[in-house]
């Protein structure tokens, strides 16, 4: 017994020991290259507390940006290299002017169970998103038609606001999400979704759905990102299965009925028909069946996330900075006074409303990466490193957003930076990501964003709480930069014209 013993502990030994080598077999990678990088930890290279659930992985890129002055290091997740750029001028020649060589993302599909995520724009690969991008951008050609959509979940959501008043706090988060979710819904699937009415509605549940913050969700997603093998192995999905379900039920039953009776509600279903009624028989690429579905349901999954973040983040940094909040106030009185209907144009025009919502956003990118692949080899501009075909190169938008050199005192809210507008047209300043592959509906994002910070903030004043988290915590199955505990804030309400 004991030699069996002996015999089965030292086979463990090797089978560990030659895992460990295997693992390790890239670890030299970046060093033979010349390029500073992270010394990384066995099995899983640099991402171990990621792997676990102990970090954030948006902040773990920015930790590791703070750590280097080079223009870009080397990291490993497992045991292949990936590289993170901070110089702008480098992000600018990937994102816009050596795009060829890094037109792709590096994130893994699963047609077998989630075959609406894989069609989605965002995870679509070259040359597919290409003829996806030209379908999808005249959907956001005209945003001002939308407008009186938005108004009336706007409507809704002051009546919910002054239903509870009365209340120790009101969670802004959760205002948020129900403001987006009912406009997307409205815009995107020609429903009234009816968040601020019904806690069970089809489409508030979904939204929760989408974007749970537990371990489940946190495996599938990260998975997609960073364990491709894992999403074939498991047949993970990335959004919930029967949320999409709901979604696909809904926009086809919409959209039948949209055009059997010729309405018109100028919205993403409208833009849709139109797309299919243009369409050429000559067309090699087919934008139908769950092609136009899948734009639908990454409008919305996208558009809820990067939208109820921002409005939230903004409520909060303004509660806790009222001479912010009432400079920004008079800006709206007075826009106001002269325009009795608020009008596409009228939001637009509000520049003190566009550097608060940009340095929001410059101080919470809702996503705090970008990701590219390289599709083919690329020298380095005046060095002698070249970027192999196959790597996954990161940009950290946290890390340059909190970038001192870029933005002095980083963590200080302040609108004024965005005053010169050179600021924002710069590449160290990248919410929306920027070239061909940039966020196509940063501008309906905007505007959405904007109108609810104007409707609200004309009826209440917002205050912090005793129960109002300082600083914020992040959820860790999470990859966008999302609260884990909400953000209670106090409304009362104001009287903007006496």
């Amino acid at each position: 017994m004991f030699a069996f013993c002996l015999k089965l502990t030292a086979l463990l030994i090797i089978l560990v020991y030659f895992l460990f080598k295997y693992t390790c077999r890239n670890y030299t990678y970046w060093k033979k290259r010349g390029v500073p990088y992270v010394q990384p930890a066995p099995f899983f290279g640099n991402l171990f507390q990621v792997f676990f659930f102990q970090k954030q992985l948006g902040i773990s890129f920015a930790e590791y940006y703070e750590k280097f002055d080079s223009p870009y290091f080397g990291l490993y997740v497992f045991s292949t290299p990936i590289l993170l750029i901070k110089s702008p001028a480098m992000i600018k020649k990937i994102l816009v002017k050596d795009f060829q060589h890094f037109n792709d993302r590096s994130i893994a599909s699963n047609e077998q169970c989630d075959v609406l995520s894989s069609n989605m724009l965002f995870m679509a690969k070259n040359p597919e998103w290409k003829y996806l991008r030209t379908k999808m951008t005249p959907v956001f050609a005209n945003m001002k038609n939308m407008v009186p959509l938005i108004k009336e979940v706007g409507d809704n959501m002051l009546y919910y606001l002054n239903q509870h008043l009365d209340e120790k706090f009101i969670d802004c988060q959760d205002v948020s999400v129900r403001y987006t979710t009912d406009v997307i819904a409205s815009c995107a699937f020609g429903v009234d979704a009816r968040s601020f009415y019904d806690e069970n509605s089809p489409f508030r549940l979904a939204s929760k759905r989408m974007w749970s913050l537990n371990l489940k969700t946190g495996v599938s997603q990260l998975s997609y990102f960073m364990a491709h093998s894992l999403v074939k192995l498991l047949n993970l999905p990335f959004f919930d299965v029967e949320m999409l379900d709901l979604l696909r039920r809904t926009f086809w039953v919409t959209l039948e009925d949209r055009k059997r009776t010729e309405a018109v509600r100028h919205d993403v279903i409208d833009a849709m028909i139109e797309l299919e009624n243009r369409a050429s028989s000559k067309e090699d690429f087919k934008f139908e069946g769950d092609k136009v579905l899948a734009q639908a349901v990454q409008f919305f999954t996208a558009g809820y996330q990067s939208a109820s973040l921002t409005i939230a983040f903004t409520l909060y940094e303004l509660s806790l900075k009222s001479e912010i909040q009432n400079r920004l106030r008079l800006e709206m009185k007075n826009t106001l006074e002269c325009n009795k209907e608020i009008k596409y144009s009228t939001i637009q025009n509000m520049k003190y409303l566009n550097m608060v919502v940009k340095e929001t956003l410059r101080k919470y990118p809702p996503l705090p990466f970008l990701q590219r692949k390289c599709v083919s080899d690329y020298k380095v501009p005046n060095e002698d490193f070249i970027i192999e075909e196959g790597t996954t190169v990161y940009i950290s938008s946290l890390g340059l957003h909190h970038d001192k050199k870029h933005f002095p005192n980083p963590e200080l809210f302040d609108p004024e930076r965005f005053a010169d507008k050179t600021t924002e047209n710069t590449f160290s300043y990248i919410p929306f990501g920027k070239g061909p592959r940039d966020c196509i509906g940063d501008r309906f994002s905007l505007l959405v964003v904007k109108y609810a910070l104007l409707r609200v903030l004309t009826e209440f004043s917002v205050e912090a709480t005793s129960i109002t988290p300082i600083p914020i915590c992040y959820s860790l199955y999470s990859f966008f930069l999302s609260p884990v505990a909400g953000m209670p804030l106090k409304f009362s309400k104001i009287n903007l014209f006496t």
